[in-house]
């Protein structure tokens, strides 16, 4: 019997907590995620039931402004007798995908459950990855994905690195593009902490502070890159909410040094606002920008954030976005190889008032 798909409602939770219970020892969903979960815009939970009973769910997350759908969760009811309710789910997890105009739907399986991995490859599945001791046990994960419109995936070559500090964006960015220019080197903390560091001028209200487009572009030339800006504005950055004369004070003379420095090192610069064109001739020359994003759309907040773009699809551009939201249920998988339209990407690419626009090219730097 075909099984009867239809939404999760906060009445199904006991049962659902019970199917969870039976099919998984460890890294369960809570009743307390449950709930929150069938009750999220960003998550759709469908469950499966035959006869008026449920036998089975899936759990797709979506992050904002993004390409990717992510299958969080997927579970049927042990029945020997009962079969195709994990094919049926899988497919109601896609056309919920694509009906939420995703590109690709990306999930994680235990690298030891070849029943699953089957199933998935039977139905157009392909490996992108493998993550070490990703479950609470220690066994490691398969990471795949199924492209659910278009002609090809998004791929890039480029390593992915996730932030292990709130404050590090812009230098793991240049961490990612490091390792794919010099592919002898490989990010750490230590580095990441050293090249924030090394590039950072900003106070925030409280603890450290972030980094701008000079900063980071000289930390990435005396790193062993070739680096460019393009920025909207002339001025000190990022001063519009610093109160304190004595920290607005401290950063304008911190960007002072990092403008002399950047023209001191023959350091490009374009004071305008980047438009669409310069990611793509970026992208097609093989460089990669470093793009100085808001965080409100992907994530709720209205932070400065840095992410690296990384491809171009002819209709999306291809980013890492360091940042991982752990606390819903996010993995690398909805921050890294991010397909993201034009149109909502130029509408993120900015910051503030008047809309600060700063993009930092970066590609191999040319020796004599």
């Amino acid at each position: 019997m075909a099984p009867h798909l239809r939404p999760a409602r906060a009445t199904d939770i006991d049962r659902l907590v019970a199917i969870e219970n039976r099919a998984f020892e460890h890294d369960r969903i809570s009743r307390r995620s449950f709930r929150q979960l069938i009750e999220r815009e960003t998550a759709d939970t469908i469950v499966a039931e035959i006869n008026g009973l449920i036998v089975g769910y899936c759990m797709v997350l979506y992050r904002e402004g993004s390409g990717v759908a992510r299958l969080y969760s997927i579970a049927v009811d042990a029945d020997p007798g009962r079969t195709g309710v994990g094919r049926a789910l899988l497919e109601a997890a896609e056309v919920a995908a694509f009906d939420a105009a995703r590109l690709l739907l990306r999930l994680e399986v235990r690298e030891e459950n070849g029943r699953a991995i089957a199933l998935y490859q039977k139905n157009g599945y392909r490996r992108i990855g493998r993550e070490d001791a990703y479950y609470h046990d220690g066994a490691a994960a398969l990471r795949m994905e199924k492209l659910l419109r278009g002609d090809h995936p998004a791929a890039t070559p480029v390593p992915y690195y996730e932030q292990t500090v709130d404050f590090s964006c812009g230098p793991c960015c240049l961490m990612m593009a490091k390792a794919y220019f010099e592919p002898d080197f490989v990010p750490d903390p230590v580095m990441e902490i050293r090249l924030w560091r090394e590039a950072t001028t900003v106070f925030m209200m409280s603890g450290p502070g972030g980094c701008e487009p000079f900063g980071l572009a000289v930390a990435a030339y005396e790193h062993g890159l070739a680096a460019e800006i393009i920025v909207s504005f002339h001025g000190a950055l990022f001063l519009q909410s610093v109160r304190s004369v004595e920290k607005r004070r401290v950063m304008e003379l911190a960007q002072v040094d990092f403008r002399s420095r950047a023209e001191r090192y023959g350091i490009p610069v374009a004071y305008r606002a980047f438009g669409l064109e310069d990611i793509q001739a970026a992208v097609s020359e093989n460089k990669l920008v470093v793009t100085l994003i808001s965080g409100f759309v992907m994530f709720g907040k209205k932070v400065p954030h840095w992410v690296l773009v990384v491809g171009d699809d002819g209709e999306h551009l291809i980013i890492h976005d360091p940042w991982v939201e752990d606390e819903h249920g996010e993995t690398m998988a909805d921050a890294a190889n991010i397909p993201i339209p034009y149109d909502i990407f130029m509408r993120m690419a900015q910051f503030g008032r008047p809309g600060l626009r700063s993009a930092v090219i970066l590609g191999k730097k040319h020796t004599s």
